[in-house]
């Protein structure tokens, strides 16, 4: 019988770890991940920049990491507070752009607040997730699926929705001329070719982008920085979720020019009822680097696609008596053995831009952009 007392503590013993993260100003960093070395568990910080998470290794290391920060590893053995947990500044944070409507500044000098997530990490992140997403650990930033169809990721800045949040894709403006939303549907294939993606919380700098209340996210594309070879990748998920793409690239050539091709396909039944998807992403880019002060680029993408939706609210009390619960949707039927819905939504808006980059000196910098964009859904 005691040796059955002894086997059982050892094999439900957990060990606690707990600390708190901050800045180098001691300031609370919420949402830093705290992850166990060489496993997958682990805790994020709250609001004030605590943690706490318990584990069944007695003994070992915890890597803490922040974005836009040095990431630090501490050892433990047994129950362990760590204390303050004081994370620096990476050096790629130290050179963070800020973005404005077609020009950058350097982070830290001055009083704007930007996040930065750069192209490993959003291929880390997004799997099947939409681009709002992505953005969910970032300071400021409220990111859903709304409806829980294709293309209904919503994002609040700040508080403000997306008609207060300008969204530019190479500093070109992407909200809707007529309601200033942005329906992420129809970027679906930038992912694979990001370079990195920007926020910047508040109005700050920016010019051009007139929604800009609560904040501006920019997406810059790959052009010249982009390594020669290319992909192939498939990815498949729960719900009939399938992927398919490829994405070629010549690099920097001997005589200036880079070129960039990048397609996809993806398709899936959704996880609310009635939400089937089916879409395409293409994006080509060409870019010649003049000299060492000029260079054009030359984009063009799109993604058509066709996916139902749920538009309409029900009561909770709906939900709870549905069969499927809260993949209910009562916009979607089959009607003569096929599937239809309150509306067809289907759209394709292709946008193509010619940007001028010129680096006039070490203090300045002119960004030109000539662009034209249209769509038929």
């Amino acid at each position: 019988m005691v040796v059955m007392l002894v086997s059982t503590s050892i094999i439900f013993g957990q060990t606690k770890l707990t600390g708190k993260i901050v800045d180098e100003t001691n300031q609370p960093l919420p949402g830093a991940a705290v992850v166990l070395k060489g496993a997958k568990t682990g805790a994020s910080s709250d609001f004030d920049g605590n943690f706490t998470f318990e584990t069944s290794v007695s003994n070992g290391a915890i890597v803490v990491s922040f974005v836009g920060y040095e990431t630090k590893t501490l050892t433990f053995n047994g129950n362990t507070n760590f204390g303050t947990i004081s994370l620096k500044p990476s050096a790629e944070s130290l050179d963070e752009i800020v973005i404005t409507a077609v020009s950058f500044a350097i982070d830290r000098k001055t009083p704007i607040a930007v996040s930065t997530l750069k192209a490993d990490v959003i291929e880390n992140k997004l799997g099947s997730q939409e681009f709002p997403e992505i953005l969910k650990s970032t300071p400021g930033v409220y990111a859903t699926k709304s409806g829980g169809g294709f293309g209904d990721g919503r994002l609040n800045l700040r508080g403000f929705n997306s008609e207060n949040v300008a969204v530019l894709i190479n500093g070109v403006p992407v909200n809707d001329m007529e309601n200033g939303r942005v329906y992420w549907s129809n970027w679906a294939g930038l992912a694979d070719v990001t370079s990195a993606m920007q926020v910047q919380r508040g109005l700050g700098a920016s010019k051009v982008a007139v929604p800009s209340i609560g904040g501006t996210i920019n997406i810059i594309s790959k052009t010249t920085d982009i390594e020669k070879g290319g992909n192939v990748s498939t990815s498949v998920g729960n719900d009939g979720y399938q992927k398919y793409g490829i994405t070629v690239s010549t690099g920097l050539l001997d005589n200036g020019f880079a070129a960039t091709v990048s397609a996809a396909k993806v398709k899936g039944n959704g996880y609310v009822d009635g939400t089937e998807f089916e879409g395409y992403n293409y994006f080509v880019n060409i870019s010649k680097q003049i000299n060492d002060n000029h260079k054009l680029s030359l984009t063009s993408f799109g993604a058509p696609q066709r996916h139902g939706q749920r538009q309409n609210r029900s009561l909770i009390s709906t939900y709870r008596n549905a069969e499927s619960g809260i993949k209910f949707n009562p916009d979607w039927g089959i009607k003569s053995g096929s599937v239809v819905h309150v509306e067809d939504n289907f759209y394709h808006k292709s946008q193509t831009s010619l940007n001028h980059y010129w680096t006039i000196s070490d203090k300045t910098n002119l960004s030109t952009a000539l662009y034209a964009s249209w769509g038929s859904g």
